[in-house]
């Protein structure tokens, strides 16, 4: 079947018993390897339909975002498609682009204005349901303008992953995630604030970033405009910058762990250059991974088969022969010779080997 390795690794991730915070947005980043697309979302739900958060990938557009919350959602995008709540509370589990693809919805004001300022232009959605058939959420994929519409095929493999995300969302979790953290490198932001602590300059995922340490992005904390008081860890920095014996001198670091992950503010007071010019305190933020979703990540990017893979990880997690065997249902001997070309397609020759290649593998993403 064709994205059979991209689906068994998607159903590995359900099976690890992350919290719902970690399992999403590595679904979401899973499912561009399954069907191509240009952002994710997923929008969590209660059972009666209501939003109750979100994960987008990329940054937040905070004007967007609140004209969204404040004029279209379960209100006027009803006027070009059914309302959030009448999609997700329906029997539909696809939604597809067809249904939106006319010149009625490209002429409405949620295209225009909400859409377009995005870059969005077409999307496939699969309400994501637990085994009751009670709402999870709304896991949406979208594509841009001149990209090819989503198929029939896209459809049915949606559907497939759908019934794992809802699979990874209904494990138990055992909750916040112990043990080492890796970095990710395409989650770093940086910001300022002035003299008197006002937040004025922010990088494209900075709000994210701050939402994210903070709790996570909700209807009614991104539809507002933010500012320093808003976000403790910040005002903490602050605070701790102005009571330092000798301002100006030294950077300070504080770490927040939360269901998202672990993220680490580093400030650095910065002075002007010359007359006139008022110090700022500039700030970075690094969001990092717990190893074993690293781990996961950089086993499902090696050259071997969905088989393969799980001898492999199982391996490197110091599981013998017969542990593997019958963690796996299959024989010794099957273990054996998935071994022996697992080491051939890696050019390995034994277990410490292979762990250390991984282990680069895992660094190497980290940057």
């Amino acid at each position: 079947m064709k994205f059979a390795a991209q689906m068994a690794s998607l159903r590995a991730l359900a099976s690890m018993g992350l919290p719902a915070e970690l399992f999403v947005p590595a679904a979401l980043e899973m499912m561009h390897g399954i069907i191509p697309s240009l952002r994710n979302l997923f929008d969590w739900t209660d059972a009666q339909g209501n939003l109750i958060r979100y994960y987008f990938e990329g940054p937040i557009d905070q004007r967007v975002a609140a004209h969204y919350f404040e004029e279209f959602h379960n209100r006027r995008e009803g006027d070009v498609m059914p309302t959030f709540r009448q999609a997700v509370t329906g029997r539909s589990v696809i939604r597809s682009a067809q249904e939106l693809e006319n010149e009625a919805f490209y002429r409405s004001a949620l295209y225009n204005e909400i859409w377009r300022p995005q870059g969005l232009h077409t999307r496939l959605e699969a309400v994501v349901r637990d085994a009751g058939g009670r709402p999870l959420g709304s896991l949406v994929l979208y594509r841009g303008p001149g990209e090819r519409s989503f198929s029939r095929e896209d459809e049915v493999l949606l559907e497939q992953a759908a019934r794992y995300v809802a699979r990874g969302l209904e494990v138990p979790s055992a909750g916040l995630v112990a043990g080492e953290f890796v970095e990710r490198r395409d989650r770093r932001a940086v910001l300022s604030l002035d003299a008197q602590g006002r937040l004025c300059h922010l990088s494209a995922d900075a709000l994210k970033m701050l939402l994210l340490s903070h709790g996570g992005v909700t209807p009614e904390n991104v539809a507002h405009s933010h500012r320093r008081e808003d976000f403790p860890t910040l005002s903490l920095l602050w605070q701790q910058h102005q009571r330092a014996a000798t301002p100006g001198s030294d950077g300070m670091v504080i770490t927040v762990e939360n269901a998202w992950g672990r993220f680490v503010y580093e400030s650095a007071p910065m002075a002007p250059l010359g007359d006139g010019g008022a110090p700022m305190l500039h700030v970075g933020i690094r969001q990092q991974e717990p190893y074993g979703l690293g781990l996961r990540r950089a086993i499902d990017a090696l050259p071997l088969s969905p088989a393969q893979r799980e001898v492999c990880a199982l391996l490197h997690a110091g599981r013998n022969t017969s542990d593997i065997a019958a963690s796996l249902s299959i024989s010794p001997s099957t273990v054996t010779d998935h071994v022996k070309k697992i080491y051939a397609r890696l050019d390995v020759h034994s277990v410490h080997e292979l762990s250390a290649r991984i282990h680069r593998q895992v660094m190497t993403q980290a940057g």
